[in-house]
């Protein structure tokens, strides 16, 4: 439910800064990715369901965004296993240009929901759900490394590598015990204009 609600409601904000002012990003005409919104799709370390890791990425003013990734447990399937979904305020704090395209790194801050069962709707921040003791949030920090590529018509081809620590008041009081810190790598390759 939440992922597909950031997928209606997200990219309305994607304009609200008109063109790009984000270090590296340049007007739609100059051959700099500008990089409203993208989606990418891969894999992370912290997810065990089988299903690849979705990623929806905003940026809302300059150099700063919203992103959130998980394999949709819960909305988008009900395979057993752990989903580690991440919810993150990103800044974009270096970027530089090259022949082919935008290299950028950025941090991003944000919350985690760890998933071993039932997904509930809303996040249970300290102690897992009570009522299946599926699910638990907590905070999160990570830092991330991107390459975007001008194709055409202002489309950009994306590649993001970004790594992480969740930490989890009582993750260990799962039904399914778990570590409350929870480090993740994730990479996806994918398209945003």
């Amino acid at each position: 439910m939440r992922i597909a609600l950031a997928l209606v409601l997200v990219p309305s904000l994607a304009f609200a800064d008109g063109e790009a002012t984000e270090p590296g990003a340049g007007s739609a005409t100059s051959g700099d990715a500008t990089n409203r919104v993208n989606l990418r799709i891969g894999s992370s370390t912290s997810d065990s369901t089988g299903r690849p890791t979705i990623c929806v990425d905003v940026r809302i003013v300059s150099g700063f965004g919203a992103e959130s990734c998980g394999t949709g447990q819960g909305v988008i399937h009900d395979e057993p296993g752990t989903e580690l979904a991440h919810f993150r305020g990103t800044f974009s704090f270096f970027s530089h240009r090259t022949s082919t395209g935008t290299a950028r790194f950025r941090g991003g801050l944000g919350w985690a929901e760890l998933q071993v069962g039932v997904d509930h709707p809303g996040f249970h921040f300290g102690s897992p759900d009570p009522s299946e003791r599926g699910s638990v949030a907590g905070p999160e920090g990570s830092v991330q490394a991107q390459y975007l590529v001008p194709l055409a018509g202002g489309v950009e081809a994306i590649a993001s590598l970004t790594a992480g620590v969740a930490v989890f008041a009582d993750a260990d009081k799962l039904v399914v015990p778990q570590n409350n810190a929870q480090p993740f790598v994730s990479a996806e390759i994918g398209f945003g204009w």
